[in-house]
């Protein structure tokens, strides 16, 4: 699956530029516009198609490393935007700091619009 994402990611790299070079290519301001336009959107989808690799990474060494010492706390943090409690998906142990204290980085999902939220725990 991350051969065909990267697939997509330089596709949407190669449109931007095209639609780069047809906006430099234009005669009518109209048209150098909508060219412009268009070159920002392919260059949003491969950020966001990047994005979406790196995640799916992470998750593939989380999932296959190791096991996660975090319990989800008994308040959850409640998303942003829908108000309503968010559910523990997974954590991820951090690097030793200066002070020899462990953190870990526990993600919590949004069941209504799937946003992603984390915080940062000291653990005992």
């Amino acid at each position: 699956m991350l051969y065909s994402l990267s697939k997509q990611i330089a596709h949407c790299y190669f449109r931007a530029a095209e639609c780069k070079r047809l906006a430099d290519l234009s005669v009518n301001a109209r048209d150098r516009e909508f060219y412009l336009d268009r070159e920002q959107a392919w260059l949003k989808l491969a950020r966001s198609h990047e994005f979406s690799e790196r995640i799916n990474q992470w998750l593939k060494e989380v999932q296959f490393g190791k096991r996660c010492s975090y319990l989800p706390p008994s308040k959850l943090p409640q998303c942003p935007d829908c108000e309503i409690d968010m559910q523990f998906h997974i954590s991820h142990p951090t690097k030793r700091t200066f002070a020899e204290i462990t953190f870990e980085r526990a993600f919590f999902l949004c069941p209504n619009c799937q946003r992603v939220s984390d915080l940062l725990i000291a653990l005992p």
